[in-house]
């Protein structure tokens, strides 16, 4: 399971960055179940440029990335 993080306003994919590894290893990509975090610790929001008012949402899905290695 990875998640997505969002730095300084960009989504970092990590999701296919870690499919893209596992297939230069030799692994087969399946699927990608994408999964919403509905208790996480975390809040849903915060305030990453730190002015007041303006915020932004955090990590709610979690995506489990299925590989087969050949």
């Amino acid at each position: 399971m990875v998640g997505n993080r969002k730095v300084k306003g960009e989504v970092l994919p990590t999701d296919e960055i870690t499919k893209d590894f596992f297939e230069n290893q030799g692994f087969t990509h399946l699927e990608t179940i994408i999964r919403n975090i509905p208790n996480k610790r975390m809040p849903s929001k915060n305030s990453p440029t730190n002015v007041t008012g303006k915020k932004d949402e955090t990590m709610n899905n979690e995506y489990i990335v299925i590989m087969r290695r050949e």
